[in-house]
């Protein structure tokens, strides 16, 4: 029955991502309006559905709820700045509320992979501070300390995922910190595209991109106990 359920969910899944996708190299906003603000929606439905750790639901319903918050305003960012603003604010929210969900919930307890190596830290570090150097010539006024700022909450996001590597099981681990990643990628390539330098189909690649990490982080915490 579960099978048949995921099954026929993925292909409404499939349906939505393909619109969207599409929407993006078509460059046509219209249909991402009607498919985006779905993607998210899909998402806590099938976590919902199918994780078997009821402790941690309502926050990591929270995190896929500002996601939600964010995708909407970005998609509108090109009517108003403002949209742009709301939309880096909703993400913020939900890295933080991964934040709270990666480093609070377990199931061996035990020091993680990150505070056994510390060291690995300043790869993350080392990133954001290229990424930060980069884009800082384009930025102006109050952007500024709002990109560090979540620049800063979506590396340390990546970081807690990393950690999880030894406090819970190795399929859970992987999936969310290969996620964990994606989102990285997805957020550096609007953070450059926006304030650095134009990518070719940076639409398409950032939705691909953005699509898989949220994929794979709830799929991921299914799979922990």
């Amino acid at each position: 029955m579960k099978k048949n359920t995921s099954l026929l969910l993925h292909l409404i899944f499939a349906v939505i991502v393909i619109v969207e996708l599409a929407g993006r190299l078509l460059d046509n906003i219209q249909m991402e309006y009607f498919v985006k603000p779905l993607i998210m929606i899909w998402i806590a439905i099938y976590f919902m559905l199918f994780t078997k750790k009821s402790a941690f639901t309502i926050p990591i319903l929270l995190a896929f709820f500002f996601s939600w918050v964010g995708d909407n305003f970005l998609m509108l960012s090109g009517k108003n700045e403002l949209f742009f603003f709301a939309g880096v604010g909703g993400f913020f929210c939900a890295q933080i509320t991964y934040i709270y969900i990666f480093a609070r919930f377990s199931e061996k307890g035990g020091k993680g992979y990150l505070q056994k190596n510390p060291w690995i830290s300043f790869i993350f570090l080392a990133y954001v501070a290229g990424m930060l150097i980069l884009l800082f010539p384009g930025l102006e006024g109050m952007m500024k300390p709002i990109i560090t700022i979540y620049a800063l909450s979506l590396i340390l996001m990546s970081m807690t995922a990393l950690n999880r590597s030894g406090r819970v099981a190795d399929a859970s681990f992987k999936l969310v910190f290969v996620g964990s990643l994606l989102f990285l990628l997805s957020d550096s390539m609007i953070a450059f595209n926006k304030f650095h330098s134009d990518i070719p189909l940076a639409g398409f690649l950032i939705m691909i991109t953005y699509i898989a990490a949220q994929y794979l982080i709830m799929r991921g915490l299914i799979l922990e106990k």
